[in-house]
């Protein structure tokens, strides 16, 4: 690195380590070595992106977090120590607040929901937990703040922004969350399926690890709703419907958050037979749990072609007719009982079946697969995008019937699922759909 930038950098760790100084003292030993790992990155990244002036772009936002998020952990700290005392809640006086909803937090699966709930009118602050944990790496052993470093970069290198602003975006979230005992009551709003239970799960095994001191903690998660046929997500209620769920919370006990916790530590486990053999217990405390893992074993590449369940609908859409990128994307949703995937994570799905020593989609012009942006005239994808048609390959027909395996076709695998990281020339381990269960493939231990 040249020495200007090595210059600027530390000065910019410097600056940041007395600024730390505002936070209490707390939390300044919990985090305070974490939080200057995560700027240093983001300056790292904006240096390499913009030079000097990129880091001094990044000074800005930084400073207005440090002086809120300060002054936030300063509140949470003297709300703490008067509960200790019992000076501002009596018990009277915090059922009553707790019936109207009183100080809370929620946290929920996107921004989607997020606005929905702001909608709602109900109190509180809200934080969206943005992250497809289903796809990428989550190894096991990490701190929130270390995994969210994984994740970003994860998430970077998939296209979906700039490192700086994806691991900033994290390092707000996890802040926030640090910060929940300055709420009375934390709220959990999920869903039933894989994206939503991973989410849930990644949040119970934090709190199983964290003093709640007096904080209450509740959960709301559903997989039906009245009136509406076939519920696929929190996202297709209303405010009005989404206010009524509030007043169904349950409260959540050890029970959930350890079931919670030993869940996240499987799916993390870089051995898949501890999800497997986490999949045997008891799990009603966390009634959709159980059917979401199974689906994320269903990722694992085929022991019949190689292919996860996702890119084997993808290629049967494709062979039924269906050729353009938002269309492929309903179809294979329709043939999910519980869809779980957002339509940034199928594009991905989309490139890699286009790519490789031999493909299995190609689009019909010849082209490579185009990701979409926003085209500012109207704010909808761009036409590029929407108007690529995708088709098989012959190795993409003969591996739907049976007679071509991805992974041996590309000469090999590079793929995370959980914490199991599947590399080489094969697959260390297999799904087998008739058994339902994994299989280890012989040679690749």
């Amino acid at each position: 690195m040249a020495q200007s930038s090595k210059r600027i950098l530390a000065l910019s760790e410097h600056l940041y380590r007395r600024l730390l100084v505002v936070y209490p003292t707390t939390f300044r030993r919990q985090f305070g070595s974490q939080m200057t790992q995560v700027f240093l990155d983001c300056c790292r990244a904006a240096y390499k992106e913009s030079g000097s002036w990129g880091v001094v772009r990044l000074w800005l936002p930084t400073l207005v977090d440090l002086v809120t998020n300060a002054i936030a952990e300063h509140i949470s700290t003297l709300i703490q120590r008067l509960r200790t005392r019992t000076v501002l809640f009596n018990v009277h006086g915090w059922s009553a607040l707790k019936g109207r909803g009183g100080n809370m937090l929620h946290i929920t699966n996107g921004d989607s929901v997020g606005e929905t709930l702001r909608q709602t009118g109900l109190p509180g602050g809200i934080l969206a937990w943005r992250d497809m944990l289903h796809e990428g790496p989550t190894p096991a052993g990490l701190s929130l703040e270390q995994m969210s470093r994984i994740r970003a970069q994860f998430l970077a290198d998939s296209a979906m922004g700039p490192y700086r602003d994806v691991l900033a975006e994290f390092m707000q979230r996890d802040t926030m969350l640090a910060q929940f005992a300055a709420h009375k009551e934390v709220i959990l709003w999920f869903e039933h399926d894989l994206y939503d239970q991973l989410q849930l799960i990644q949040i119970l095994d934090w709190f199983s690890r964290h003093d709640r001191g007096k904080t209450a903690l509740s959960l709301i998660c559903i997989n039906t709703f009245p009136g509406i046929a076939n519920l696929v997500g929190l996202g297709q209620l209303n405010a009005g419907q989404l206010g009524s769920l509030f007043e169904t919370r349950r409260p959540l006990t050890q029970v959930e958050l350890t079931l919670g916790s030993e869940a996240w530590n499987a799916y993390c486990s870089p051995d898949p037979e501890a999800l497997e053999a986490f999949l045997r217990k008891d799990t009603s405390a966390l009634p959709f749990l159980k059917a979401a893992l199974l689906r994320h074993l269903e990722q694992f590449p085929a022991l019949q072609g190689g292919l996860s369940r996702t890119e084997r609908e993808i290629l049967e859409v494709v062979a039924s007719g269906v050729h353009k990128p938002l269309a492929i994307f309903r179809a294979t949703q329709e043939k999910e009982e519980s869809p779980f995937m957002g339509d940034s994570a199928l594009w991905l799905y989309l490139s890699t079946l286009s790519t490789g020593q031999k493909p299995f989609l190609r689009r019909t012009d010849g082209g490579a697969f185009a990701f979409p942006t926003i085209d500012p005239a109207t704010g909808h994808h761009d036409k590029a995008f929407l108007e690529q048609e995708l088709v098989l390959t012959d190795e993409g027909r003969k591996a739907l019937a049976g007679q071509a395996d991805w992974i041996r076709s590309n000469k090999g695998i590079d793929r995370w699922l959980g914490g199991v990281h599947l590399q080489g020339r094969d697959a260390a381990w297999r799904w087998d759909t008739q058994r339902e269960t994994l299989v280890q493939v012989p040679g690749t231990a």
